[in-house]
C-alpha cells in the first residue's frame, strides 16, 4: 500500500523537508502541498483518488488550520473522481504537525478533527510511522502528549473540568490540581516542563476565570471539588 499525503504548512522549509524526505521513502507518495486552508480547500477536489492522510499544521494564520480541519472532516471539500466528477466517499484522516504542543492547541486540534497531533521535533522515522498509524485508521501523538493525555484520563482533575470548572482549560485544571496539593509555582513549573512565569500567567487566569483574588480561595474551591488528593 503507497500512502497518499498532502502538506499544507506556511513554512516553505517545512514543506520541503517534507517533500525531501517522502520522495526518498518508500510506501510514501507526496500529491501535493500547499500554505493555506484556501489551497488545501481548492486543490482537494482535483486529486483522485484522494490522499490518505492530509498532515497539517493547525495553527495557521488567522485560525485558517482550524478552520480547514474542521472543513475537511466534515466532508466540505469531497475529493471528486477525475473521470466524471462523482463525489467520492472516503474523507482523508489528518495528522496535525505543529511547533506547538500545549495543552490548548492539542485539544483544540482534536476538538476539530484531527486523527494524531505530533511535534515538529520528531525524528523522520517518528514522522513516517505517525503517518502510517494515520492512514491504518489509529491515532498518535508525541511521546509527552500522550504522557499528558494519560494523566488527564488518570488524575482526579479530570472529572472536575467537566464539572466543578468548565470555564477553565485542561492545563488550567492541571496547574489548579497541583496549587492544591500544597505546590508552589517553582515545583509546578519544573514538574509541567514550564518556567515559574508562565505557571505565574496560568494562576493569574485561573484566579480571574474563577472570580476569586487569592491563591488559598482558588485551593479552597479546589479542594471541595475534590482536586489536590
Amino acid at each position: 500500500m503507497v500512502v497518499r499525503v498532502l502538506v499544507v504548512d506556511e513554512q516553505a522549509l517545512f514543506r520541503a523537508g517534507i517533500r525531501h524526505l517522502l520522495v526518498g521513502a518508500d510506501g510514501f507518495e507526496l500529491v501535493g502541498e500547499v500554505e493555506s486552508a484556501e489551497g488545501v480547500m481548492a486543490l482537494l477536489p482535483e486529486l483522485s483518488p484522494p490522499p490518505d492522510v492530509v498532515l497539517i499544521e493547525p495553527r495557521l494564520e488567522g485560525g485558517e488550520g482550524m478552520a480547514a480541519i474542521r472543513a475537511l472532516r466534515s466532508g466540505l471539500a469531497p475529493a471528486r473522481s477525475a473521470v466524471n466528477g462523482a463525489r467520492r466517499g472516503r474523507t482523508p484522516r489528518m495528522l496535525a504537525v505543529s511547533v506547538r504542543d500545549d495543552d490548548d492547541s492539542v485539544v483544540a486540534a482534536m476538538r476539530a478533527g484531527v486523527n494524531g497531533y505530533i511535534t515538529k521535533r520528531a525524528s523522520e522515522q517518528e514522522l513516517l510511522r505517525a503517518i502510517e498509524i494515520v492512514a491504518e485508521g489509529g491515532a498518535v501523538f508525541s511521546a509527552g502528549i500522550a504522557r499528558r493525555l494519560g494523566e488527564y484520563f488518570s488524575e482526579p482533575y479530570a472529572m472536575s473540568y467537566q464539572s466543578a470548572f468548565p470555564q477553565l482549560t485542561l492545563r488550567e485544571t492541571q496547574v489548579l490540581d497541583l496549587l492544591a496539593r500544597g505546590w508552589n509555582n517553582g515545583r509546578i513549573a519544573k514538574d509541567l516542563v514550564l518556567t515559574e512565569k508562565t505557571v505565574r500567567n496560568y494562576v493569574s487566569q485561573i484566579l480571574g476565570k474563577l472570580d476569586v483574588h487569592y491563591r488559598m480561595e482558588a485551593i479552597v474551591r479546589a479542594r471541595e471539588a475534590g482536586l489536590g488528593v
